[in-house]
């Protein structure tokens, strides 16, 4: 839960935030009406963190990762890999599998966890569901055609629809 009224350091500057602030949006040339609590705020600290600036947006100026335009940006660049040979850019947030693996919500998928060989992000097999590391150091994501885990999922639960449509036709 917030609190109703506190101060904050934001850009160097002292600030009244809470939910009890009134204020403006600060995206330029907003004036929609909100407050300085936590549900206005881009990133998860008052003031800015790693995860956004700490500047306060209405609804239609915060997107749905608790950012701004501006910091969404930075983030997706941040998290984003080209793969020089290929093009291919691979989000480094997302889980992967290797090619005819099966996505099971208790299994293994493959996950970029901050390691690089080289400039080529490492991924690792980790353990759903709280995506604890095994003991295998890892490889290269271009090792393997990895694909989403998420896609991966999608399919399978497309393939298990049809198929119990076509028993349910037999039956």
């Amino acid at each position: 839960m917030g609190c109703a009224r506190y101060e904050v350091l934001l850009d160097g500057k002292k600030l009244n935030a809470g939910y009890s602030v009134e204020a403006e949006c600060d995206k330029d040339g907003c004036a929609k009406q909100i407050d300085r609590g936590l549900a206005y705020l881009c990133g998860q600290t008052p003031g800015g963190d790693e995860y956004g600036c700490g500047h306060y947006f209405c609804a239609d100026h915060l997107l749905g990762s608790q950012q701004c335009e501006a910091c969404a940006k930075k983030t997706d660049e941040a998290n984003t890999w080209t793969n020089p040979a290929t093009g291919y850019s691979y989000d480094l947030r997302d889980q992967f599998l290797p090619p005819g693996e099966t996505y099971r919500p208790d299994g293994w998928v493959w996950k970029h966890l901050g390691t690089f060989e080289g400039n080529v992000p490492v991924l690792v097999p980790v353990k759903l569901p709280d995506l604890s590391p095994g003991a295998h150091s890892g490889c290269a994501i271009t090792t393997y055609d990895f694909e989403v885990a998420g896609s991966v999922a999608w399919r399978q639960q497309l393939a298990d629809q049809a198929q119990a449509a076509r028993e349910n036709r037999d039956a």
